[in-house]
Parts: C-alpha cells; sequence; structure tokens
C-alpha cells in the first residue's frame, strides 16, 4: 500500500484565508496548548494516569482520551484534573 505525504501545516495555512476556519482554528488552538501544558506538567510530576484517576476520580479512560486529543472536557472536570495536579487556571 502507497501513502501520499500531506502536507499538513501548507492546507492549514491555505484554509486559514477563509475568517470562519480562521475563527475556529484560533479556537481549537487554544483548547489543544491547555492540553498539552497539562500532559507536559502531569509527566513533570511524575505522576500516572492511573495515580491521577485516582486522586481526581476521573478514570483512566477519559484521561487518556483527553491528553490524545480526542475529547474536549467540560470545564468542570478540566478543572478537577488540574486540581488533582495541584494547579490552577489563571488567566492573563
Amino acid at each position: 500500500m502507497v501513502f501520499n505525504k500531506i502536507d499538513v501545516k501548507s492546507i492549514v495555512k491555505e484554509e486559514r484565508r477563509d475568517r470562519e476556519f480562521d475563527l475556529e482554528y484560533r479556537k481549537i488552538r487554544q483548547e489543544y496548548k491547555l492540553i498539552e501544558k497539562f500532559v507536559e506538567t502531569r509527566k513533570e510530576k511524575n505522576i500516572t494516569q492511573k495515580e491521577l484517576a485516582e486522586i481526581t476520580g476521573i478514570s483512566q479512560q477519559a484521561i487518556s482520551r483527553l491528553e490524545l486529543e480526542r475529547h474536549i472536557p467540560k470545564m468542570d472536570t478540566f478543572i478537577k484534573l488540574l486540581d488533582g495536579l495541584d494547579l490552577e487556571l489563571t488567566i492573563v
């Protein structure tokens, strides 16, 4: 099976010329940046998904889906996860 290489950055750059696409892209980009920082911090603190699940009461599977960027949690769930890492969400 032959796979074609796709230049996603070029596609996104082109699509961002569309105002609606750009607005949605910026919104989603911020969500994923939060998730990336969350994962980075969990790993820096040497806390496993399983341990975080035990601390927060949120299933390990749900944490995994979040970290794999397959699910964007509700704000109250995300705050529980932040609390489990002894973090707080601050808007500057």
